[in-house]
């Protein structure tokens, strides 16, 4: 029963991901194209390849932005941050995996693009992995915020 909860609540969290405009089903349709896609391409269940991509692509920090006025110029400050909640990780993780797919274009269909990444990040092949090591370096270049922070 529980399994059954997580994998319901996994494909709602995906759909509130790629919707975009309230169009739900829209967004349903392409998560369906996308994971028949990735079914046809895998000998793995699409289900496991979904929970290792995210598993891949989870960042522990994120970089907070912080702007503040001095005078007629506005500073942006960015502070690293540790993300402690694992429901904040993992949408997090979609945010990369659909920010990435995006910028493919090699693709023309989006749940093709989607179903690629979802494949690659599984296998620590892709872009998503890519912009959070990214993200991972800004935040250890400024360790000097992370020291206030309790472990």
């Amino acid at each position: 029963m529980n399994r059954i909860k997580n994998n319901i609540e996994l494909k709602q969290k995906l759909t509130n991901a790629i919707m975009k405009h309230g169009k739900k089903k829209t967004a349903e349709k392409i998560l369906i194209k996308s994971l028949k896609l990735i079914q046809k391409s895998n000998k793995k269940n699409y289900k496991n390849l979904i929970k290792e991509s995210i598993i891949n692509s989870t960042p522990t920090f994120k970089i907070n932005r912080q702007s503040s006025k001095r005078g007629k110029r506005k500073m942006e400050k960015e502070i690293p941050a540790f993300v402690k909640k694992d429901s904040l990780r993992t949408v997090l993780s979609f945010n990369f995996l659909l920010s990435a797919s995006l910028k493919n274009k090699d693709l023309n269909n989006f749940y093709r693009k989607m179903s690629q990444e979802i494949i690659e990040t599984s296998f620590q092949k892709s872009k998503s992995i890519e912009q959070k090591t990214e993200m991972q370096k800004q935040v250890l270049m400024q360790k000097r915020y992370l020291l206030k922070f309790r472990w």
